[in-house]
């Protein structure tokens, strides 16, 4: 009964969370602790940008590098219900209405949470998502299911920019990715390699 009562506590079967996450971080992270409370899985969606890649100096973050980071940020997070996967499309935005689409995954029945922030107004960007959705396939309101993003200690928002701009100075940037956290990711993205080849 109280097995039974927990998964009533969901409000969504899926929560889809899209982004190009060059890199991602703790505030992501952060995100995507709070819909795994509202649904029973949690899709991490990356989308592979064609142009204007982000990158860290000349090295380009690829969607490969984005998940394999996330998947560091989710370790000891206890967090089961979460998958990580790469889209073909460009933005997050085309690649959820991929997912959520007559051809994705989705099985008529699923009742589903785009992700968005509670702040700016952010759930506005899927007001045409209703036309793309699969028929069968239930979408709940933005406004109602958009999470508070979390802020840094002192205040001021996460940022992928200011994430890339250490980096590149080859500060500390644990903030980010918790303790340990950047030299992993430097060794994900092959950032001190690639900085002595440019040196050489």
């Amino acid at each position: 009964e109280l097995i039974l009562e927990l998964e009533d506590d969901y409000s969504a079967d899926i929560a889809i969370v899209p982004g190009a996450y060059k890199p991602p971080h703790l505030g992501h992270l952060s995100m995507v602790r709070e819909y795994c409370k509202k649904a029973r899985e949690v899709v991490v969606l990356i989308s592979s940008p064609l142009k204007a890649s982000r990158s860290i100096g000349e090295k380009i973050i690829t969607a490969e590098n984005s998940k394999a980071i996330w998947e560091m940020l989710l370790i000891d997070q206890g967090l089961s219900n979460v998958r990580v996967e790469i889209s073909s499309k460009p933005s997050p935005i085309s690649a959820t209405f991929d997912h959520i689409g007559e051809e994705g995954p989705l099985k008529p029945g699923t009742t589903v949470i785009l992700g968005a922030s509670s702040k700016d107004n952010d759930g506005r960007r899927w007001s045409s998502a209703p036309k793309y959705v699969k028929e069968g396939v239930t979408l709940l309101s933005p406004d109602e299911t958009a999470v508070m993003p979390l802020n840094m200690a002192d205040g001021h928002p996460f940022s992928a920019t200011s994430v890339r701009e250490k980096l590149l100075m080859m500060e500390d940037a644990d903030e980010f990715f918790g303790e340990g956290g950047t030299a992993q990711v430097r060794s994900i993205l092959e950032l001190d390699s690639h900085i002595e080849e440019m040196s050489g």
